[in-house]
C-alpha cells in the first residue's frame, strides 16, 4: 500500500483507541464527561521532497497543529486531557511514518519562525521515528542525523553537538552493508554523505581542529565530484553544493590565518555565486561582508581599499533590494563607516560620519532610541567626533545615550561605567579637570559594584582619580567617601611609649 493510500479512512485525524486499565473510583459518571469540540482540519503539503518516498505526501494537519495555536483556539473546558477517566485513557496510535512526516514539517516551520529549540526537538524526534520506520542502517536515518547536525551548527552555533551527530550519521552509511539498487538511491546516499562531511568540516573549523577539518572537507569535495557525474542530479543542485564547500574552505583558510589562500578562495566563491544567483542577489551580501572583514584582519598588511570596495558592493546590493530603513542596509552602512574610519585618512572621516548618521537614523526607525544596536552606533559616532576634535557634539551624544543604557543594561552595568569613563576623558582633554574627576568617580563606583575592587579596570580608574586629585587645590573641592577617609588615616600602633616604668604601690 502506497503512502497516498495509507489510512485514507482516517484522513485528518490520528487513530485513537480506548485501552481498559484498572478501574478507579470516580465521582463523575460516563455521561458527565466533557466532550472536545471537533476542529476542521486544513490540507497542506510538506516542502521536503528529496526523493520519491520522502515527506512530500499529504500529512495529517491535526498532528501538525501547533500546541500554542491549539491552546489559543480551544477553550480550557474542551481540551483533551490524558488523565485516566473511569479507568480508561486515550492512546495516540498514529503510525511512526506519519509522525516522521509531521515532525519534519514542524521542524522546518519552527526554524523558519525562529523557534530554534522547538525545531531541534522535532529533529530529535525525527531520528527516533526514522529508526522505527527505516531501520538502524538506512541512509534516511543518516539524513535525519544530518538535519539535526546542521540545525545545531547553523542555528545554535553548537559545533561539538554538530560534530557528534555528523559522526553518528557517517557511521550508519560507512558501516552498513551496501543495499543501493538504483542511481537515484546512490545519489541520495552521496548527497547525505556530502552534507555530513560538510557539516563536520565546518564544526571542526569552529573547534579549531584545522588539519582534521581540511581532511573532512576534501572528502566532501570528492563526493561532490561523484555527484557531478550522475545524470539524476541537476546542475543547480551541484552548483549549490559547490558554493557550500567553497565557502567552508574560505572560512577554514581564514581561521588558519592563511590570508592569501582565503582571499583567492573568497574571490572564487563570489564568482560562483554571481554565476548561480546573479550579481544583485542578496545571497552575495554576507559573503562580501566576510571578504571585507578578512581584508581588515590582516593587521598592518590590511588592504583597506579592497575592504571598502567589498563593503560598498554589499551596501549597494542591500540598497537595491531593500528600502533605506532596513536592518540589512544598516549593517552594511555600519561596516562601511568602520572601514573608512580604519584608513586613518582625514577625508575618510567625513564619509564615515555620513554612513554612521545613516545607520543611526535606520536604527532609531527600526529599533527605537533605547535599543542596544542604536546605543552601539551612538558610541561609534561619539568616538569618531572625538577623533576629529568635536568634543561638544560627542559629549552631547554620550550624555543622551546614558538614559537608554541605564534602561537597556541597568544603572549599574559595565556599559554605563564605560560611558562615564569616555565622558571623563573628553572633559580631561578639554581641560575640565573637575568635571573629569566627577565622571571618573561615577565610573569607579559602578566598576566597584559590577567588576569588584580588584578588577584591572577598577584599579586603573582609582589610580587615575588619585593622580588628578593630587593637583593643588582640587582635593579640598571633593568630599571623600568613608572608605577614602579611612585610607588616609595613619596606621594604628598598639605599642604605647612610656617615659617611666610603672612602680608598684
Amino acid at each position: 500500500m502506497s503512502d497516498e493510500e495509507d489510512y485514507s479512512a482516517e484522513e485528518g485525524r490520528p487513530m485513537v483507541i480506548e485501552v481498559k486499565t484498572t478501574k478507579r473510583p470516580s465521582s463523575r459518571t460516563q455521561g458527565q464527561r466533557s466532550s472536545r469540540t471537533p476542529r476542521t482540519p486544513k490540507t497542506q503539503r510538506s516542502q521536503h521532497n528529496d526523493d520519491e518516498d520522502d515527506y512530500s505526501d499529504d500529512y495529517d494537519e491535526d498532528e501538525d497543529y501547533d500546541e500554542e495555536e491549539m491552546a489559543n483556539e480551544a477553550p480550557r473546558t474542551s481540551r483533551i486531557t490524558h488523565r485516566p477517566k473511569n479507568g480508561r485513557k486515550k492512546v495516540n496510535t498514529t503510525p511512526p511514518d506519519r509522525l516522521l512526516k509531521t515532525s519534519t514539517k514542524k521542524a522546518s516551520k519552527f526554524l523558519d519562525q525562529g523557534k530554534v529549540d522547538k525545531g531541534i526537538q522535532e529533529y530529535v524526534k525525527c531520528i527516533a521515528y526514522s529508526r522505527m520506520v527505516h531501520g538502524a542502517v538506512d541512509w534516511r536515518l543518516a539524513r535525519s542525523y544530518a538535519d539535526l547536525a546542521e540545525a545545531y551548527l547553523d542555528h545554535k552555533s553548537y559545533a561539538a553537538q554538530a560534530d557528534y551527530h555528523a559522526d553518528n550519521g557517517k557511521a550508519i552509511l560507512l558501516n552498513s552493508p551496501p543495499t543501493i539498487t538504483t542511481e537515484t538511491e546512490k545519489a541520495n546516499v552521496y548527497t547525505v554523505l556530502f552534507r555530513l562531511y560538510h557539516t563536520k568540516g565546518r564544526a571542526l573549523t569552529a573547534l579549531k581542529k584545522f588539519p582534521e577539518a581540511e581532511q573532512v572537507l576534501t572528502k566532501a569535495d570528492k563526493f561532490l565530484a561523484d555527484l557531478f557525474k550522475m545524470s539524476c542530479v541537476t546542475q543547480d543542485e551541484c552548483d549549490e553544493m559547490e558554493i557550500d564547500i567553497s565557502h567552508a574552505k574560505a572560512k577554514l583558510y581564514w581561521k588558519q590565518k592563511k590570508h592569501a589562500l582565503a582571499s583567492s578562495q573568497y574571490d572564487k566563491l563570489l564568482d560562483q555565486m554571481e554565476a548561480h544567483y546573479g550579481k544583485d542577489s542578496m545571497e552575495l551580501v554576507p559573503v562580501y561582508q566576510e571578504n571585507g572583514q578578512l581584508e581588515q584582519s590582516k593587521g598592518r598588511h590590511a588592504n583597506h581599499d579592497k575592504a571598502i570596495e567589498m563593503y560598498l558592493q554589499a551596501h549597494s546590493i542591500a540598497g537595491a533590494n531593500y528600502r533605506e530603513d532596513n536592518l540589512v542596509t544598516m549593517d552594511t552602512a555600519l561596516s562601511l563607516a568602520r572601514a573608512y574610519s580604519q584608513t586613518g585618512r582625514e577625508e575618510a572621516e567625513g564619509v564615515a560620519e555620513k554612513y554612521l548618521n545613516e545607520c543611526l537614523a535606520i536604527c532609531q526607525t527600526c529599533h527605537g532610541t533605547n535599543h542596544k544596536k542604536t546605543l552601539e552606533v551612538m558610541d561609534e559616532l561619539a568616538r569618531l567626533l572625538i577623533r576629529v576634535d568635536r568634543q561638544e557634539e560627542a559629549l552631547s551624544i554620550l550624555r543622551s545615550s546614558l538614559p537608554g543604557k541605564c534602561e537597556a543594561y541597568g544603572d549599574y552595568s559595565e556599559q554605563v561605567s564605560d560611558t562615564y569613563k569616555l565622558i571623563a576623558s573628553v572633559h580631561l582633554s578639554g581641560g575640565g579637570t573637575e568635571k573629569a574627576i566627577r565622571a571618573y568617580q561615577k565610573c569607579h563606583n559602578i566598576e566597584c559594584l559590577v567588576l569588584g575592587k580588584n578588577s584591572k579596570k577598577t584599579k586603573d580608574s582609582e589610580r587615575t582619580i588619585e593622580i588628578l586629585m593630587a593637583s593643588p587645590g582640587l582635593s579640598n573641592k571633593f568630599s571623600l567617601s568613608k572608605t577614602e577617609e579611612l585610607k588616609k588615616r595613619p596606621k594604628f600602633n598598639s605599642i604605647v611609649n612610656r617615659s617611666k616604668p610603672m612602680t608598684g604601690t
